[in-house]
Order: structure tokens, then sequence, then C-alpha cells
């Protein structure tokens, strides 16, 4: 016999994963108001609907209340939900906490930084010798026959990559040409080769750091862009609800093996955890959170 242990606020989570506040009457099934707020609202930030850890107290209260009375805290915790949803307050913290977390990120180096990537650079060049340096720079100056020689493959390069690699080159070309421009100062002027190697190294420093940062705030826009509108996140997370817990075999035997109750039928094993946690809620509790879930999805469209 299967076990029917019923948190009945998980259904709200998978439903929502929102924030709302129970009133004293929820008391009964074992959780506070502050844990389920908590559960709630973290989950929102989830990539998809889980199964979170409930207690004992939550399963123990859940578990004495017959399919009925299953099915109605669950529409009573629904209609909380959605109430909370639809509510100013959900939509401010909502608003808030996510411009928070993605912020407008900076695109370009300060130029206090720069200067100091600068100092550090001319600071670590003061040791070199004019001896050791002569190799690195013939090798820099030799790449630019490498460079030159890639220029022929530009068009068998996919279109998508071409702009990148053609980059490429003509980066590796402008370093060469630059070693080559400096290498006579090994010679005649090592404190200005190494002013002029310092000012090159920190310039590409600079440069690879202002490409982090586009990255970087191009990453946190399109998470901003994605999450901004509740509407859409709840619409995914009813929709991933809806998925997973279709279909569910709620005639499924299972068989103790190793100190775990398993499934005969070993395909029931690769379920996802919302699943297998739908079957052992049991069908009345479980299409009565899919209809909630259905009907809300339908009013958000």
């Amino acid at each position: 016999m299967k076990n029917r242990i019923v948190p009945i606020f998980l259904y709200a989570c998978c439903i929502a994963f929102l924030n709302f506040t129970f009133s004293d009457e929820f008391e009964e099934y074992g959780i506070s108001q502050k844990d389920i707020q908590n559960r709630l609202w973290n989950g929102l930030q989830a990539p998809s609907v889980t199964v979170p850890y409930l207690g004992s107290s939550v399963k123990s209260a859940c578990r004495s209340l017959a399919p009925e009375a299953q099915a109605a805290a669950i529409r009573k915790a629904g209609s909380f939900v959605k109430t909370y949803f639809n509510s100013e307050d959900f939509q401010k913290r909502y608003s808030e906490a996510i411009a928070k977390k993605y912020p407008k990120l900076e695109t370009t180096v300060s130029e206090q930084r720069k200067a100091e990537i600068r100092a550090n650079r001319l600071k670590g060049v003061q040791g070199l010798q004019a001896k050791d340096m002569e190799p690195v720079v013939d090798i820099q100056i030799e790449s630019a026959e490498t460079f030159v020689g890639m220029e022929s493959m530009l068009s068998s390069i996919p279109a998508e990559q071409r702009a990148d690699f053609k980059k490429q080159i003509e980066d590796g070309k402008r370093n060469a040409a630059f070693f080559k421009k400096i290498k006579p100062l090994l010679k005649t002027n090592m404190e200005e080769f190494k002013k002029q190697y310092a000012e090159y190294l920190a310039a590409d420093e600079i440069r690879q750091s202002e490409q982090t940062l586009v990255r970087n705030a191009k990453s946190n826009a399109d998470e901003f862009e994605k999450l901004k509108d509740p509407k859409k996140v709840l619409t995914a997370r009813l929709t991933d609800f809806l998925n997973q817990s279709k279909g569910v075999d709620f005639a499924a035997q299972t068989k103790e093996a190793n100190g775990r109750r398993k499934f005969v039928n070993a395909a029931y094993e690769g379920k996802s955890d919302v699943w297998k946690f739908c079957y052992r809620m049991g069908a009345t509790p479980t299409n009565t959170a899919r209809a909630l879930a259905q009907q809300w999805l339908t009013e958000l469209k």
C-alpha cells in the first residue's frame, strides 16, 4: 500500500512558488507562517518546480486528513496564493527583489582603475632585461606570418564564427606590428621599451576587463528581462508543474529493496521527484492541484 503523505502546502508551492502569509487556521497542518513564507518566496527564484523537504510534523498533520479534506485544503491554500500574487504588496516586493538581484552593471573600467592597472604594469616590468625579452619579442613578431596565413581560412569558417575569427587575426597582426616597432628599443633605450611594453600590457588588461564587464552586464540584463514579469515566471512554474505531474500511475505497485520502497515498474524510478510525490499523495489531491494550476494558467493567458 503506497504511503499517502500529503504536505498540503507543497501544492501551493508547486502551483505558484509565491510568498504569502497564512492565517492562523493553517497552523493545524504543523507548519509555521514564516517557514512557508520563506519556502514559497525562495521557490520562486528556482529555475523549475522542485519538492522541498518538509518535516515530520507537517507530514503527520497532513497524513491524518481524508482525501477530500486534503483537496479542500489545497483549494484554500491556492486561493491564498492567488490573492497574494495579485496584491500590490507582492508585486512591489517582487519588482524590488528582481531589480536588486539583477542591477544594471557598468560596462567600462573606471579611470581610477585604469590608472591602477597602468601603475601596476609599469612597476611589474622594471626588472626586465633586454637579453631575456629579445626572444619573447621575436616570437611575437614571427607570429605575424601565422596570422597572415590564417586569413586564407576565413572563407571556410562558418558565417556566425567569421567575425570573431577575423578579429583574432587582426589583433594578432596588430600585436606583431607593435613588437616589431619597439624591438630596436631593446638596444637603444631599455627604459622607453619598458614604458611602452607596460602600456601595451595595461591596454590589453583593460580591454579584457571591459569585455568581461560587457558579458556580465548582458547576462544580468538577460536574466532581468526573463524574470522581471512575475506573470511569465508563474506561467513557467505552472506549466512545469503540469508537465511533471502528468500521467501519474496511482495504481503502480512498489516493493521493498535494500531498505527502500521501489517501484515494481523500474521505468518509474526515472520519473521526476514531483511525479513521485504526486504518486504518494494520491489521485484526489493531485488532480485538485492540477485543476487549480490549469485554471490559473488559463487566466494568465
